[in-house]
């Protein structure tokens, strides 16, 4: 009896997930919003970065010190400036990408940025984690962290 219920168990339990992402809807696929968030970061974008924060103006930022906070999107932008101001961007690509579920939806991305200090020779690789949230028909940034 138990091998029986197993596989219907986990019939169950898959089924939902489709059908929940389904009646979402129009949910513009979560590759393009992390392109977006490349380009931006790419041009050293960071108004138009901190004007993709969610409807409540958050936006939880890590610039690589190891000690996240959820900020206001206007302090994201100065905090972003300031990144940017002190490095040169030589390449940034959306290296992964994950569409996680749950409601609202989220999923992450993870950009590798190619830069190096200004004035400076050397290049640094360094992965930005962009964690995603669908809102009210757009994806919206919801965290941000450069890993180094």
């Amino acid at each position: 009896m138990r091998i029986r219920l197993l596989p219907m168990l986990l019939l169950a339990l898959a089924l939902p997930a489709p059908h929940a992402l389904a009646a979402q809807g129009r949910v513009v696929p979560l590759e393009g919003f992390v392109a977006s968030v490349a380009r931006l970061w790419t041009a050293g974008d960071a108004a138009g970065i901190s004007a993709l924060a969610p409807e409540d103006g958050r936006i939880v930022l890590d610039l690589g010190t190891g000690q996240a906070e959820a900020v206001e999107a206007r302090h994201a932008a100065a905090a972003l400036r300031d990144l940017f101001r002190g490095r040169a961007t030589l390449s940034v690509r959306a290296a992964q990408v994950t569409l996680a579920g749950g409601e609202p939806l989220r999923g992450f991305g993870e950009l590798a940025w190619l830069s190096r200090p200004r004035g400076v020779t050397d290049t640094e690789s360094t992965s930005v984690y962009v964690g995603a949230v669908w809102e009210s028909g757009a994806w919206r940034i919801r965290e941000l962290r450069v890993l180094h």
